[in-house]
């Protein structure tokens, strides 16, 4: 009997492959044998990117022994990942070993403080912390429209950078050295050439390009067609809405401290 039909099944994920959604039921365990896998976490509209994990790591084994839905996303952000799916009887069976359950209670251990991050951030008011270790700025999806369209976040290196909307088919985000276009069809809240983040006196700022509904950032509404422009970016997370204040177009940008 061969290892796989003895352990269980390879599956076989490309760039931007959704293995399972939060939410969803679960029906058994995915050990990444190569490739990448993004974690994302969705509170209400809001989504967080919590954590990036690669070769050797199990996927989905906490829902799996508690017999729950996922309480998370997992997106392949490698052109290919190469898994050996367990089925959930077959692991709850296999968790009866000691050895078996240290290994997965660290592993639990680990995604619970990778929950930590997502706390902290959802507390955050005052102290603003980093959460993605970059010496770079970072823009991911805040809401759950726009975090879809990502399989990570976006570290920004050239300047400006501009952000947009693109009438496109594409599932996930087209990402350039000098910009980010988010395919968001038929969503009047995000124009072609919405906003872009420029350096100014050692920091950074938000511009609006001219976007039609204008932007918000930290609660500051610019438009390239009023007295008010631009808007300074802090150190930290900074949220950043297209549109008016209820607008479901939310991106995070993250500067490092």
């Amino acid at each position: 009997m061969s290892a796989e039909s003895s352990l269980g099944e390879e599956r076989f994920f490309q760039k931007g492959d959704t293995i399972y959604r939060q939410g969803a039921e679960s029906d058994g365990v995915y050990m990444i044998m190569e490739g990448q896998v993004e974690i994302w976490r969705q509170e209400g509209d809001d989504a967080y990117h919590v954590a990036t994990i690669g070769e050797g790591e199990l996927l989905g084994e906490v829902s799996a022994i508690k017999q729950q839905s996922h309480s998370v996303t997992a997106k392949s952000s490698a052109d290919r990942t190469t898994t050996l799916f367990i089925e959930a009887n077959a692991f709850r069976r296999s968790f009866s070993d000691p050895l078996v359950r240290h290994v997965v209670h660290t592993l639990a251990a680990r995604l619970r403080n990778s929950y930590s991050v997502v706390q902290a951030i959802q507390a955050e008011s005052e102290h603003q912390i980093q959460h993605f270790k970059s010496e770079y700025p970072t823009i991911e999806g805040l809401s759950r429209l726009v975090a879809d369209k990502f399989l990570t976040y976006v570290e920004l290196k050239d300047f400006p950078f501009g952000i947009g909307n693109i009438s496109s088919k594409m599932q996930h985000s087209l990402v350039s050295p000098s910009s980010l276009k988010v395919p968001l069809h038929g969503i009047p809240e995000l124009s072609d050439n919405h906003f872009e983040v420029l350096r100014r006196d050692g920091g950074y700022i938000v511009r609006d390009m001219g976007s039609q509904q204008g932007t918000i950032v930290n609660g500051k509404s610019i438009s390239k067609y009023s007295t008010s422009a631009t808007a300074k970016l802090r150190p930290g997370k900074n949220e950043i809405i297209c549109g008016r204040a209820d607008s479901p177009v939310r991106f995070a940008i993250t500067i490092p401290a």
